[in-house]
Order: C-alpha cells, then sequence, then structure tokens
C-alpha cells in the first residue's frame, strides 16, 4: 500500500478511494465491521502504477467521441487527459510526473 487516497469513486468532497497493493478499493464500500469488499473493477493507483492508471483513464474515456471526430483522434484525446489527470494527481502529491 502506498498511503494513496483519492477521490475516483465519486464522493467529490473527501477522500473516498484507498490503494491497497497498488489497486485501488473505495473506502465506502465495506462491511458492518469496516472490511473492505474486494473492488469489482481493477482500478491501478495513480501513484504506485501510473502507467497503469494512464491506460485505464484513457480506455474509460475514449468512448466520447465529439462531432466530426475520428476514433483515432478520440483515442488520442482520451490519453491525453488521462496522462493530464495521472500527472496532476501527482504532482499534488510532489511526485514525478508518469508520462
Amino acid at each position: 500500500m502506498c498511503d494513496y487516497q483519492g477521490y475516483e469513486f465519486g464522493a467529490g468532497r473527501y477522500p473516498d478511494s484507498i490503494c491497497i497493493d497498488g489497486l485501488l478499493y473505495d473506502a465506502d464500500n465495506c462491511d458492518d465491521d469496516g472490511n473492505l469488499y474486494e473492488p469489482m473493477e481493477e482500478i491501478p493507483c495513480p501513484i504506485c502504477r501510473p502507467s497503469d492508471a494512464i491506460a485505464w483513464w484513457a480506455e474509460r474515456n475514449s468512448f466520447f467521441i465529439e462531432e466530426g471526430e475520428s476514433e483515432e483522434e478520440c483515442a488520442e484525446r482520451a490519453n491525453a487527459a488521462a496522462v493530464s489527470l495521472v500527472n496532476d494527481i501527482r504532482a499534488n502529491r510532489g511526485l514525478p510526473a508518469a508520462a
């Protein structure tokens, strides 16, 4: 675990994700004893797995095709946005850019 906490699960006002062994867990998704449930999807940590996180975010955003845009242009835009997001997360924690 790299101690990363973020906002990947939509809470917005408080950190709702936590890194455990390079995967993000939803901190709000736990049983009555406070044990986190296994994630339903593998979301890589942007701190300890930045390349995988960039690929995950790029794939997640690659279906937002704008009018007149080719699939290749969309993929390039999605990748640029993913790189920017992961690098912003890392910069906010004083870490170097991933790509």
